[in-house]
C-alpha cells in the first residue's frame, strides 16, 4: 500500500472530525449529558500492531475486556469497511445505565443490556457513516450491529491479518465520567485506496498519481 502525505492525513483527520462530531451529538442525546469530544487521532496500522497497542494502553493489560460493537458497510463508491465502536466493558455498562435510567449496579452484560448496546452502536456508528456518505456524496448500506465482549488480545481475531486498520481514536468525556472510546475502520488495501480517493476529492487534493501544483 502506498504511503499517504501529511496533507492527505490532515484531510482524513478533518473528514473524521466532521463525522465524529455528529456522532458525539447523537451520543450526548442518548446519555442525556453533554459530551466533550477530543480531536480524533488518525493512524493506519496493521492488525498485530493495533492489538499490541490496545493491550499496552488498557489499565488491566491483556486481561482487560472491551465491549465491541461491529457493523459492516458497503459504499457505492467502491470501498467496504467494518466499523467498530469500542469501550472498556465497565464504561459500556455505565452507558447502558444512563440510557436505561437504571441506578442499580450492573456487573455483567445481560441480554437486555446487549440489546441496548447494539442500539447505541447502531445509532452512533450510523451517524458517523451517514455523515461520511453525505460528505462523499455516495450511498452506504450497513449490516445489523453485533455486540461482543473480548480481551484486547482476541479483539480482532476474526479480522484478516492482512487487513489495514484505520484507527480514529476519540476521547469522550461525560461530566461525571472520563470515558475513552475508539472507532476503528477495518479495510483491505483496495478499500482504503478508494476511501482516500473520496477524501482527496472532498478536499480538492491531487488524486494519486497527479502532481501537486507548484
Amino acid at each position: 500500500m502506498r504511503t499517504f502525505s501529511e496533507l492527505e492525513m490532515d484531510a482524513l483527520t478533518e473528514a473524521f472530525n466532521l463525522s465524529l462530531g455528529e456522532a458525539a451529538n447523537t451520543f450526548s442525546a442518548i446519555v442525556r449529558e453533554e459530551i466533550e469530544l477530543s480531536v480524533p487521532t488518525i493512524e493506519i496500522v496493521s492488525r498485530e500492531e493495533l492489538t499490541l497497542r490496545l493491550e499496552s494502553t488498557q489499565p488491566g493489560g491483556a486481561a482487560e475486556r472491551l465491549c465491541r460493537i461491529n457493523q459492516h458497510f458497503d459504499a457505492a463508491s467502491g470501498f467496504q469497511t467494518d466499523a467498530l465502536l469500542l469501550f472498556p466493558e465497565h464504561g459500556s455498562l455505565e452507558i447502558v445505565r444512563r440510557m436505561l435510567g437504571d441506578d442499580t449496579s450492573i456487573e455483567q452484560i445481560t441480554e437486555l443490556e446487549q440489546d441496548a448496546l447494539a442500539e447505541i452502536g447502531n445509532i452512533i456508528i450510523n451517524s458517523c457513516m451517514s455523515s461520511l456518505a453525505n460528505l462523499f456524496g455516495t450511498e452506504m448500506s450497513g449490516s445489523l450491529p453485533r455486540v461482543q465482549s473480548r480481551t484486547a488480545r482476541t479483539l480482532l481475531d476474526d479480522k484478516a491479518a492482512t487487513d489495514v486498520i484505520l484507527v480514529a481514536r476519540i476521547g469522550m468525556t461525560m461530566a461525571a465520567h472520563n470515558l475513552s472510546g475508539f472507532v476503528l475502520f477495518i479495510m483491505d488495501v483496495p478499500s482504503i485506496e478508494h476511501f482516500m480517493d473520496q477524501v482527496s476529492r472532498l478536499f480538492h487534493l491531487p488524486q494519486h498519481g497527479e502532481s501537486q501544483p507548484s
